[in-house]
């Protein structure tokens, strides 16, 4: 069965309430989402691109083709400085700096989409592809 998906709009990253604080203090500037979200994929986002990032208030749910409702304003602008697919089982520490602190090495990364994005360990497999996405914070 193809799951339907809830179209985002294309200059907004949506985060949960609980990482806004790392958004105030600018300390996140790394973030994986899982697939290709590169430009002109589902959900993708091009280097250099500036978008709101927004604090999720209700969750949505795609299958439903119910959208998210955000808290009113916007947290902060981020330009995206780096876009990489990768497969899980080649990320490496390095690639993890920047991250929420709940996101540390591939163990911790495949519990934090499992949780997220409601999929199972084995569709997060090390040779599953996720997105890294690094950004800057705009005056």
């Amino acid at each position: 069965m193809k799951v339907s998906r809830f179209a985002l709009p294309q200059d907004e990253m949506a985060f949960r309430k609980i990482y806004r604080v790392f958004l105030e203090q600018e300390t996140v500037t790394t973030v994986f989402r899982p697939g290709r979200r590169l430009c002109g994929d589902y959900r993708g986002y091009s280097v250099g691109q500036i978008v709101k990032a927004r604090v999720i208030d209700q969750l949505g749910l795609d299958r439903t083709r119910v959208g998210p409702i955000f808290l009113p304003k916007p947290v902060k602008l981020i330009k995206m400085v780096s876009i990489e697919t990768r497969v899980i089982g080649s990320l490496v520490a390095d690639d993890f700096q920047g991250s929420t602190p709940d996101v540390h090495d591939q163990t911790t990364l495949v519990f934090h989409l499992g949780l997220i994005y409601n999929l199972d360990p084995q569709s997060l497999a090390g040779n599953s592809v996720v997105t890294r996405i690094c950004f800057t914070y705009e005056r």
